[in-house]
């Protein structure tokens, strides 16, 4: 069909098109939201066609309201009981469920939390850059607040000899300062830019006259200040302490990266009120599109559509659409595909696996870290501990009682917290937490029956946290390209975050499921030439390290 012509406050859909295939792409850079304005669609009806969509997470939500919107007659086709996906928000009842060894899926967890209270075991926070996230926030009337990444009193707990428990304006004051000191001396020119610069150090390190370092009221007071005593810096870690701590293996430095800062946002009442806002529009716009509790056993391409076969009610169903887009995770979506599938897609499936990842929630019946011990209103804790960091509220600050995210980790930690009973799981993460904070040993401060745990890549119908993309693996150029084409002859869509520059995170759906519909209408081409750039799922996920 013709490119359609026209424009969101002044962007172009050309622009607009453009900037949003370079970020799938790569020409943007792995982490560009390619966001030039809302989606900007032709102002055409779409009649007759149909459109079956394949999981109701985020990437699925977004494509049903606005092809929905457009006119395409959409179905929603859901494994689990809610949409969400892995944008799932823990309360008081909800039962959680993962696979076991024979892939029987058993209760972990029933949540117990008091009823105002929630912990996000998925998406916990938005980037301001991520804009089509705020955007439908906007939209669909979710309230947003500020989510604290970082704050000063955040601690570094570090479990090797000495059991070392920092603040992290400590560390990362005194590590600046050393390293300032150093640089000064070797720097003996007397040019204007050498004294330039070494003003800067003054001033960067904070150090004294002679350019020394010992110390500095950045790091925080010898006691609390009273009316007869001038502030007294505490005394510097040494750098020798600091260098052998490794304390930045323990993802000190992720809040320095772009996608994270010291202030993002969430929205009021948990992550999940993005679900729910897209749910209700879909349903008070459209109809109730969404078929739950209804697992895909099969696709096929035909040459006019595709036709999904799914089970619902313990009966064997099937629809046929012109159109199918799959939120299926990819691990999920390997053995349904049929032999009308190209062996370049098949190959696609399986190049990349979804990573390893676990969340450990704990209701705690005081908010003792907001105390005048800790005084942390905030942001995370790091440890090299099993548990990797730990999430304080950035909300209801002074309440009598709040949710911490006791554990979030990757990979081989994961695997091996993952590995243990929900039982050992809360056991292992009250151990790490204690490095942290010694009231987790108080079980009547944090019990046991209000912690909660989720292993992503044991959860049925996900089967992890994210596609874990390697940019120096060649197969998965080939992989990543290839999801960004359709199958049968232009009727076969993959969207989610699975298949964006951003895996991982709600904007990356977002982003995939506008990337797919321009396709859908020709306002993009269905072809990606070369090159095509593979996201960085660690660095995107995780931080650089």
């Amino acid at each position: 069909m013709d490119t359609p012509h026209g424009s969101v406050a002044g962007i172009t859909v050309e622009d607009s098109a453009g900037a949003l295939r370079e970020a799938m792409i790569g020409a943007a850079g792995p982490a560009a939201t390619g966001w030039l304005g809302p989606l900007a669609l032709p102002a055409v009806r779409a009649e007759g066609e149909s459109v079956v969509i394949l999981g109701a997470g985020i990437g699925g939500l977004t494509a049903a309201y606005e092809l929905s919107k457009l006119g395409y007659d959409c179905t929603v086709i859901e494994a689990q009981g809610r949409v969400g996906g892995r944008s799932r928000t823990a309360r008081n009842g909800d039962e959680l469920f993962e696979l076991d060894g024979d892939g029987v899926a058993v209760a972990t967890h029933t949540c117990a939390f008091e009823d105002d209270l929630y912990l996000n075991l998925g998406p916990g926070r938005i980037p301001h850059q991520h804009r089509r996230v705020l955007s439908y926030c906007h939209e669909l009337g979710v309230a947003l607040e500020p989510y604290v990444m970082e704050t000063t009193a955040n601690l570094v707990a570090l479990c090797g000899p000495g059991g070392m428990r920092w603040a992290g304006r400590r560390v990362a004051n005194d590590t600046r300062g050393h390293l300032a000191a150093m640089l000064a001396k070797t720097l003996t020119a007397r040019d204007a830019f050498t004294g330039g610069l070494l003003d800067l150090l003054d001033v960067f390190g904070a150090l004294d006259d002679d350019r020394e370092y010992r110390g500095s009221t950045r790091t925080g007071y010898v006691r609390d200040l009273d009316v007869h005593e001038f502030p007294q810096p505490a005394p510097p870690l040494g750098l020798e302490e600091l260098v052998a701590s490794e304390f930045w293996k323990a993802s000190f430095y992720q809040p320095v990266d772009y996608l994270w800062q010291a202030t993002m946002f969430q929205p009021v009442g948990g992550m999940d009120q993005i679900v729910e806002g897209f749910r209700k529009r879909i349903i008070d716009e459209y109809g109730d599109i969404f078929r739950l509790n209804a697992p895909v056993t099969g696709i096929e391409l035909h040459g006019t559509g595709v036709v999904v076969h799914y089970v619902q009610g313990g009966r064997e169903q099937a629809v046929t659409a012109d159109y199918c887009l799959s939120n299926i995770p990819l691990p999920v979506l390997r053995p349904l595909v049929g032999p009308d599938f190209s062996g370049a897609f098949c190959r696609a499936l399986e190049a990349v696996d979804f990573a390893k990842t676990c969340k450990v929630g704990w209701q705690a019946n005081t908010r003792f870290w907001e105390g005048d011990h800790n005084q942390i209103y905030g942001g995370i804790s790091w440890t090299d501990h099993n548990i990797t960091q730990m999430w304080y509220p950035s909300n209801d600050y002074f309440s009598p009682n709040g949710t911490l995210t006791g554990a979030y980790n990757f990979d081989d930690k994961a695997d091996a917290l993952g590995d243990l009973s929900p039982d050992e799981r809360l056991g292992l993460a009250r151990e790490g937490a204690k490095e942290l904070h010694p009231e987790f040993d108080d079980p009547a401060v944090v019990p046991d029956e209000l912690g909660v745990s989720i292993a992503w890549h044991k959860v049925p119908f996900q089967l992890g946290g994210w596609a874990a993309w390697k940019p120096s693996d060649p197969d998965h150029m080939v992989a990543y390209k290839q999801l960004l084409q359709p199958e049968g002859d232009g009727r076969f869509f993959v969207i989610g975050d699975q298949a964006s520059p951003l895996p991982g995170w709600q904007e990356g759906a977002m982003m995939s499921a506008h990337y797919v519909i321009e396709q859908m209408l020709g306002i993009i081409p269905l072809t990606v030439p070369e090159p095509v750039a593979v996201p960085d799922s660690v660095a995107l996920t995780q931080g650089l390290h």
